[in-house]
């Protein structure tokens, strides 16, 4: 049985390190294979999926969906590469808060990015310390919506997912975080919580929307909420 007591879980991509332009070759470079050029909106839609679920996306836009393995094979090439020759950086606030929280309360990732890569960049900006868990969709039954990242997380840590905190960019992080019972940070300067409103608050579970990892709400709800 798990543990009673706080945990806080980050995703990474997009809200911890600047991952935006390695995705988005990835992305290209699968797309192209099926001679298929995607549109802003279906960059949009891909935002924050797993390698697999991105590929099973681009198969099936290109009306090739037995070529789904071949994708996410490229898919993961091109990512790799594309965070080898530039290292993405830490986004504002993220170093100076993981710092700040490091030693108070323990500290997890769970994210959507392939597991070896997830490791590499989070080692290059000097993250990867800090965190006793980094889970990688990889390694659960389901990448996010699905709440299994989540779930691994705060089992890895010994924390109950109902007194810990997720901070998170997208609607799909957020939703998982929400289905494995932890009170979510949504960090985001979209449209789309007002697009895709989520059910808050969940069985008396806090959410705080904000457009900065800086802002000054976010460490005393993190610590606190």
């Amino acid at each position: 049985m798990s543990a009673i007591r706080r945990a806080v879980v980050f995703d990474c991509d997009g809200l911890l390190l600047d991952t935006a332009a390695a995705w988005y070759t990835a992305f290209r470079t699968g797309a192209q294979a099926l001679e298929l050029e995607l549109s802003d909106r279906q960059f949009a839609t891909l935002a924050g999926a797993s390698v697999g679920a991105a590929a099973a996306r681009i198969a099936l836009w290109a009306g090739q969906s037995g070529e789904t393995g071949r994708v996410a094979k490229m898919l993961d090439e091109a990512l790799r590469t594309a965070v080898e020759l530039r290292p993405p950086a830490a986004l504002p606030g993220a170093l100076e808060l993981v710092s700040t929280l490091a030693g108070r309360v323990p500290l997890a990732v769970a994210s959507n990015a392939p597991a070896g890569v997830l490791s590499e960049v989070l080692s290059g900006a000097g993250l990867r310390p800090a965190f006793r868990a980094v889970v990688s969709a990889d390694e659960v039954a389901a990448p996010k919506p699905a709440p299994d990242v989540y779930r691994a997380a705060c089992r890895r840590l010994g924390a109950d997912p109902r007194g810990s905190v997720a901070v998170e960019d997208s609607a799909a992080g957020a939703t998982a975080a929400q289905a494995a019972g932890l009170s979510v940070v949504v960090v985001t300067n979209s449209a789309w919580p007002g697009r895709t409103p989520l059910r808050w608050p969940v069985s008396g579970r806090s959410a705080l929307y904000v457009t900065a990892l800086d802002d000054p709400a976010v460490l005393p709800h993190l610590l606190h909420a």
